[in-house]
C-alpha cells in the first residue's frame, strides 16, 4: 500500500483492513506508523545493500582500469537483481525506498551511513573512472544521477517508460539505456571514456 500510494496518504488502520486483521493487532506489532515502514525497508535493505557494497568494493579496489558505465553497473545490478527476482515485492520495496530517499528521510539515510559507508564507497568507485567527482559540481551530478536512476527503477512498471518491468524481470534494453543515461550524468561534459 505504501508504494502504490504513499507512506503519508496510507494509515495504519487502512493496513489493517488490507491485511484482514484487526487494527488492534498492527497496533500490538507496531505501535507508530513509522515501525510498520521500517519494517517493509529491513525486509530487503540488508541484501540489496550488502550487494551494492560489495559491488563497489570489487569496482574500488580493482587494479583493471574502470569506466563510468563500471560504477554504474555496480550501482543497479543488486536493483535489477532483485526486479529480475521479485518483480512485484522488488518493485514495491524500491517505491518505498525511493520514497524515504527523496524525503531524507532518516530510514534512507541509515543505510546509507552502515560500514562501510556508502557513499564513501561510491566516491573512491567513481573517483577512479570521473577525476572530478569529489569537487562540488561531481558531487551534485553524482546525487542527480543516482536518484534519478533509483527513480526511474522504481518507476519502472510505468507505461511512460514502456513497462520495461514484466513477469520476468527488467528489459536488458531499457537497463543499458539507464546506465548510459546515469553514467552521462555521472561523467558531466569532460569527454571521459564509458
Amino acid at each position: 500500500m505504501f508504494a502504490e500510494m504513499s507512506i503519508g496518504a496510507v494509515a495504519a488502520r487502512a493496513v489493517a483492513r488490507e491485511a484482514g486483521v484487526a487494527s488492534r493487532a498492527v497496533a500490538y506489532h507496531f505501535p507508530a506508523k513509522r515501525d510498520l515502514v521500517l519494517e517493509v525497508a529491513r525486509r530487503r535493505a540488508p541484501s540489496v545493500f550488502e550487494a551494492v557494497v560489495s559491488e563497489l568494493v570489487r569496482v574500488a579496489e580493482g587494479g583493471d582500469e574502470i569506466g563510468v558505465s563500471d560504477v554504474v553497473e555496480a550501482l543497479i545490478a543488486p536493483y535489477v537483481r532483485l526486479l529480475d527476482e521479485d518483480p512485484v515485492g522488488g518493485l514495491r520495496w524500491l517505491k518505498v525506498m525511493n520514497q524515504l530517499a527523496l524525503d531524507e528521510d532518516q530510514i534512507w539515510l541509515d543505510q546509507l551511513a552502515g560500514t562501510p559507508s556508502l557513499p564513501e564507497l561510491f566516491f573512491a568507485a567513481a573517483g577512479r573512472a570521473v577525476p572530478d567527482i569529489q569537487t562540488r559540481e561531481g558531487q551534485q551530478r553524482s546525487t542527480i544521477a543516482i536518484l534519478g536512476m533509483i527513480g526511474a527503477l522504481a518507476s519502472s512498471d510505468l507505461s511512460l517508460y514502456g513497462r520495461p518491468l514484466g513477469p520476468g524481470g527488467l528489459d536488458r534494453g531499457w537497463v543499458d539505456q539507464l546506465v548510459r543515461f546515469t553514467g552521462s550524468g555521472l561523467r558531466g561534459n569532460d569527454g571521459l571514456p564509458d
